[in-house]
């Protein structure tokens, strides 16, 4: 290979480096010059130089700091091997994390646009749902009039530990019958979706991974406040009666808050839905 010497303006046009940059690497000892003119400072590089400022560029478009890319410019072939596998085990990740991101984002939107924005509350309705995988947890002897947060900070926490984020979709399911009253009425368990892929251990009592299925749902959305709860389920009840449909006799109770301001009035939104038997 022919070797010759380039000016630190002809490296900077180049390499597509601005000079300024070029002499700050070489004042941290990250990419010096072959040699310096000493009568008038005059940097000079090989141009066999520009292979490793191709190979500086490429590690910090991995996101590395200058001192890590110093680092792994000390690093022998195979060592340089096992880091780059080590970055790229980093970026997978990184990219399942983006997924799930936009996975919440997606399904907050829909949240929002099925809740809020719908203007066709109080009525029954049949949606289209696909599976949703949740976190669970087994509970006895809480009714839809208590407010859980024990046991939805224990959901929080296996999240956490799954790489996750708590969806600010909350839900319980509970056996279709007629009740009473809302006191009646115990949730068999209460979960929140999960968006995450990764499997974990859970080391917590009564808690699951779990999947709400896709199909065919019954559904009807109204604004917590006076009777709408009793009024909505009734509705449901009648619907059913009515269509003499097939249904699985478990109801999923979701609910989401629509006051984003934890100094504004409690202000909540339900849905309550129950899958229809595919026939």
């Amino acid at each position: 290979m022919k070797i010759h010497y380039l000016t630190i303006g002809e490296v900077a046009k180049l390499s597509n480096i601005s000079i300024q940059t070029l002499r700050f690497y070489d004042r941290i000892d990250l990419f010096k010059p072959l040699k310096i003119d000493p009568n008038n400072q005059y940097r000079y590089y090989q141009n066999t130089q520009l292979y490793y400022l191709d190979i500086i560029k490429s590690l910090k478009y991995l996101g590395l700091s200058l001192e890590e890319v110093k680092s792994v410019l000390t690093l022998t072939p195979e060592e340089l091997v096992n880091y780059l596998a080590d970055q790229e085990n980093r970026i997978d990740e990184e990219f399942r994390r983006l997924l799930e991101t936009k996975e919440v984002l997606k399904r907050k939107k829909e949240q929002i646009q099925s809740f809020v924005v719908e203007s066709d509350r109080m009525h029954v309705c049949v949606k289209r749902m696909p599976a949703q995988k949740i976190v669970k947890i087994k509970t006895s002897n809480i009714s839809v009039n208590d407010i859980p947060n024990k046991e939805y900070g224990l959901i929080s926490k296996v999240l956490e530990d799954m790489g996750s984020v708590f969806d600010t979709l909350y839900g319980g399911a509970y056996a279709l019958r007629k009740y009473e009253s809302l006191e009646d009425i115990n949730y068999d368990y209460l979960f929140t979706h999960a968006v995450t892929d990764k499997e974990i251990e859970i080391n917590f009592e009564d808690v699951e991974i779990s999947t709400i299925p896709e199909g065919e749902y019954l559904s009807i959305t109204f604004a917590l406040k006076d009777n709408a709860y009793e009024t909505c389920y009734q509705k449901l009840m009648d619907y059913i009666d009515q269509h003499q449909m097939e249904i699985e006799p478990i109801v999923y109770d979701v609910w989401m808050p629509i006051n984003f301001s934890a100094s504004n009035e409690d202000e909540f939104l339900i849905e309550l839905k129950i899958r229809i038997q595919a026939t």
